[in-house]
């Protein structure tokens, strides 16, 4: 799925105005992490090693909107661990979309198609979908079986509902050319 033109317009016209006032650097996306707890336990993936008192604090809705506020830039990405994990991710994004940052709530998908009905589809809203390769390789490099199904299934719903989706893909060392061409061509 194609960036929007909106998107394109939009952050044109925050570059533009970056040069015009002669600011050298400046952040086009906001990283933000309203927790780091994980429904997986992905082998290239290090936040699980945290002590539990880190995996379970949270941002509030009311942080993640004053971050972006104070950021100033016009793209959200909420990582994780797996944001839909946040009891109030709904509303932070709800809140983001209102403040029209372009929002990537990146996702293994797991809780996705349950949560669904909890997001409003929208031009600032796309579910960014970590998959990492056809069924075999993904459900390895996030060591659990069924995972890839899971989320084709969280993927084809969320699109039927009128969501963009996109996905987000790590290739390993050991990735088989052949296989990834299969499945980037899917």
């Amino acid at each position: 799925m194609a960036v929007p033109l909106s998107q394109m317009a939009t952050v044109t016209k925050y570059v533009l105005a970056q040069k015009m006032k002669g600011v050298k650097r400046y952040p086009l996306v906001l990283m933000l992490e309203p927790l780091f707890r994980c429904n997986l336990a992905c082998a290239g993936c290090g936040k699980i090693q945290y002590p539990d008192h880190v995996l379970d604090k949270r941002l509030t809705p009311e942080q993640c909107w004053a971050a972006a506020e104070e950021c100033g830039a016009p793209i959200v990405s909420i990582p994780g661990g797996e944001p839909m994990i946040h009891p109030e991710m709904s509303k932070i994004v709800r809140g983001l979309v209102a403040q029209e940052r372009y929002v990537y709530l990146c996702t293994n998908a797991i809780l996705m198609e349950r949560k669904l009905d909890e997001y409003q589809p929208s031009k600032f809203l796309t579910f960014s979908v970590h998959m990492d390769g056809l069924k075999d390789e993904h459900d390895l490099a996030v060591c659990r079986d069924g995972v890839y199904d899971v989320a084709v299934k969280a993927i084809k719903a969320a699109l039927k509902r009128g969501h963009r989706v996109t996905t987000n893909t790590t290739l390993f060392d050991d990735a088989n050319p052949e296989r990834v061409r299969k499945f980037l061509m899917r």
